[in-house]
């Protein structure tokens, strides 16, 4: 009896991982291209199964050969590269998820959850608020893949009773993090380490943010959850629900870095990528939070930041 976790050896995936195995679970990591720096501490503590998410036979194997019970489906093409590589984006966003839902439909694996994203919110959104039920019309290659997924992924739900949730969340802030066009990040780590800023967006500009360890302990909360109280199946979770602007958390990291030098260099692809819907201004995770008492651990940008410094100085050690 074993819990698999796909990109378990990513960003949001490690922590997820490290998660299970705090809490005494067998877990295995299906990866495929990445390394496995982020898992290197708790090694001989899981089993790693090479495999690619877009090969149906390597998924199927993988499940089959290891007794899997739950799934946490957390492999994706990001967003910069799915845009660059909308082909590759279908196969590994779609096709992976098609297969991770075929194969527990056909192997009997009973719960599957899934990570989506703030993408799939797209054009005509009412009002200043991202909530469940907001209108997605998505047009990027990413948001489209990852809507499909979250559609497809209930439609497994009521065509053949798999136990199918989701969490879907804005931009995600931690250590690490060297996917293009994500902003915050780099900012936090640079000031730490010493180096120079340059922000690629405005100091006005403003993003929805989410820290990492947040958004792993969501992963593991809704699939701890009663099925009975799953019902909106498809959930917004975040850590705050204002947005952030480039300025604010540049304020929050000199307060605790007095002399990190940022300045801001903006970059016409990050900007624009950076600017659409100025008037929304929340992030509703409401649902979560009624019906598995979701709460985030990490509600400001000051601990944010705090746990930041930490993890970087455990990881030069």
């Amino acid at each position: 009896m074993a819990k698999l976790v796909t990109g378990g050896t990513g960003f949001i995936g490690s922590e997820v991982v490290h998660l299970l195995v705090e809490q005494g679970e067998k877990v295995v990591v299906m990866r495929h291209n990445s390394g496995e720096e982020r898992i290197n501490d708790i090694k001989n503590k899981i089993k790693i199964v090479r495999a690619d998410i877009n090969n149906w036979s390597e998924v199927f194997n993988a499940v089959k050969d290891n007794n899997i019970t739950e799934i946490y489906h957390i492999a994706s093409m990001m967003m910069y590269f799915s845009e660059t590589n909308p082909w590759g984006s279908f196969q590994t966003n779609v096709v992976g998820t098609y297969n991770i839902l075929e194969v527990a439909r056909i192997l009997g694996v009973p719960k599957v959850m899934f990570t989506s994203s703030g993408g799939v919110f797209g054009i005509d959104i009412p009002g200043d608020t991202l909530t469940d039920t907001t209108i997605q019309r998505p047009t990027g290659i990413y948001g489209i893949n990852k809507l499909y997924c979250e559609l497809l992924g209930r439609f497994y739900r009521n065509k053949f009773g798999l136990d199918f949730r989701s969490i879907r969340y804005p931009s995600v802030v931690g250590p690490g993090v060297r996917t293009p066009m994500h902003w915050s990040s780099p900012m936090i780590e640079n000031a730490i380490l010493g180096k120079p800023v340059e922000c690629m967006i405005t100091e006005n500009m403003a993003s929805h943010l989410a820290y990492f360890k947040d958004i792993a302990r969501a992963c593991i909360m809704i699939m701890e959850t009663p099925a009975a109280n799953i019902k909106t199946v498809n959930y917004n979770v975040s850590s705050m629900r204002e947005k952030v602007s480039a300025g604010e958390l540049a304020q929050a990291i000199k307060k605790q870095i007095p002399d990190a030098k940022i300045s801001y260099k903006p970059d016409p692809f990050a900007v624009k990528a950076w600017s659409a819907h100025p008037e929304v201004k929340y992030w509703d995770d409401s649902a979560a939070r009624r019906e598995w008492n979701w709460q985030p651990a990490y509600t400001s940008l000051e601990e944010w930041i705090t746990d930041f410094i930490k993890e970087i100085v455990e990881h030069d050690k």
